[in-house]
């Protein structure tokens, strides 16, 4: 009993280094959009999941780094198409042309946190909701036809008008820190998305600079 007091312990001291040194800090937050056209108000929102994994930070290096679960929020048109707020940006320059923000910092971003490894740990404590402003806001991406992801046109808060019709404006548009689970249902929406997944998954994915593209994470995190 003695040693096996002592191996308990050991292990316990281990586990205990192992999350000092190399901790995990992660939040869920939903966001929720909703857009009107013709006076008639569409909504859509998605549960999304940041996990920032760390190791121990060496020569003042960089240390932690990001991963996503969750889905992009749907907005169904109707006969006009959907608006897909994504999870990622799809471009591959920074800064990003039009201001788009990644789902890893548009919660953050909301509650003045920059998510530097100093301010990470207080992500978990974060409550409440709050508004997004056009600064901070995802990737827009209208598909005129669901089916088919060739329809796909990038937006902005500023262009919807112009894109979609003269009177659709955004009337809403949050994020808040939430418990609920992840729901991942996005093939019954965006009906070509396992093909895409399918094509792309484990694969490199090349685009010239500065060119939009589908990737497949845009849509679904690589979490879930």
């Amino acid at each position: 009993m003695k040693w096996f007091g002592i191996l308990v312990a050991l292990i316990a001291a281990a586990v205990v280094i192992f999350k000092v040194n190399f901790p995990t800090y992660s939040y869920r937050y939903r966001l929720q959009i909703s857009l009107s056209v013709d006076e008639k108000t569409y909504t859509g929102s998605s549960v999304i999941e940041i996990v920032w994994e760390c190791g121990p930070k060496i020569a003042d290096s960089g240390r932690c780094g990001p991963t996503l679960g969750g889905q992009a929020a749907v907005i169904d048109l109707g006969s006009r198409g959907v608006v897909v707020a994504t999870l990622r940006t799809g471009e591959n320059i920074i800064p990003i042309p039009d201001g788009a923000v990644d789902a890893v910092f548009l919660c953050a971003n909301a509650f003045g946190n920059r998510s530097t490894d100093e301010e990470l740990p207080a992500l978990q404590r974060l409550t409440g909701r709050r508004g997004l402003s056009p600064s901070n806001f995802p990737r827009l991406v209208w598909f005129s036809n669901p089916a088919d992801m060739k329809s796909a046109r990038k937006i902005t808060v500023e262009s919807i008008a112009n894109v979609i019709d003269p009177t659709a404006r955004f009337t809403e548009a949050f994020v808040e820190v939430t418990r609920d689970p992840i729901v991942v249902d996005i093939a019954k929406k965006l009906p070509w998305f396992p093909v895409l997944l399918q094509e792309q998954k484990g694969k490199g994915v090349l685009s010239m600079p500065g060119q939009f593209q589908l990737v497949h994470n845009m849509f679904v995190g690589e979490n879930s």
